[in-house]
């Protein structure tokens, strides 16, 4: 697989942590998605003993969680930029500045790999799913969350649905974003050979200032300037939607989040997806 060129790499000025309200944002990201996150990652069986890596770990609070869950086994948060990591309390989780795209992971190490609002920003995310694969101990678990705009499109507002095809079309400009990949879940994990896969999806609602609300409202003004450069027909319906996401009784659906996950197969046992 060839990787798509890109003028830049996501944090370097888009959806960089030195934008003031980063934290914020991705605060209201979390409170979002760590309920379904939380949910998916119990269903599919933690044991208190596991080795966990966080990629990509934002403001912690999934690390967090997993630290309390693998009581007597270890949590590796890891992220481009750790400010919103440090410091950390829970005796049994670890903080490391990793890139997963260029800096090594041990092989064979960890029962649990997860992955939220990552892949999809990264031209070579092939190559990191394989290199996770690689990371994953026998019958390790591999879970995958990304954006997905299928229901963006059928918004009935229509400045909504221009400022969420803005976003859209801005983030793959610049940092090679596909939104449309989570589409294809579970294949890419059926195509590295884990086994009981599957994918689910999660639309949580826009609107009534609640966190989705508030998230979606710091994208659009972090990214404002940069649609501004790639898009400028649609600052009307950014400016209309920022406007929308504060009207207590505007609701709406954004992106989604699609989630996909497999295990490694045990040493000795065929590929399955029962």
């Amino acid at each position: 697989m060839i990787a798509m060129t890109v003028p830049e790499r996501y944090g370097q000025s888009v959806l960089s942590p030195d934008w003031h309200r980063e934290r914020e944002r991705l605060i209201a990201m979390a409170e979002v998605a760590d309920r379904t996150t939380t949910r998916v990652l119990h269903e599919l069986g933690l044991c208190p003993d596991w080795h966990c890596l966080e990629i990509g770990a934002g403001a912690g609070t999934v690390a967090t969680w997993l630290a309390g869950q693998v009581t007597d086994g270890s949590v590796l948060a890891t992220d481009i930029d750790t400010r919103w990591l440090e410091p950390t309390t829970a005796p049994n989780l670890s903080v490391s500045q990793h890139d997963v795209v260029f800096d090594p992971l041990p092989e064979s190490a960890f029962d649990l790999i997860h992955a939220r609002f990552v892949l999809e920003h990264l031209p070579e995310r092939d190559t990191v799913i394989a290199k996770l694969c690689r990371s994953l101990r026998p019958g390790g678990l591999l879970v995958i969350e990304s954006i997905a705009s299928f229901p963006v499109d059928s918004s009935a507002t229509p400045a909504f649905r221009d400022a969420m095809r803005a976003i859209e079309s801005t983030l793959a400009a610049t940092i090679g974003t596909d939104s449309a990949w989570s589409r294809t879940f579970p294949a890419p994990l059926q195509q590295h050979g884990l086994a009981q896969v599957s994918a689910s999806v999660h639309i949580p609602a826009t609107g009534g200032r609640n966190a989705s609300a508030q998230c979606w409202s710091h994208t659009l003004t972090q990214l404002r300037p940069r649609i501004a450069d790639h898009t400028p027909e649609a600052l009307p319906a950014v400016d209309e939607t920022l406007r929308l996401l504060d009207v207590p009784d505007f609701f709406d659906f954004a992106f989604a989040t699609a989630i996909c996950w497999g295990r490694n197969p045990e040493l000795g046992s065929p590929a399955s997806n029962d």
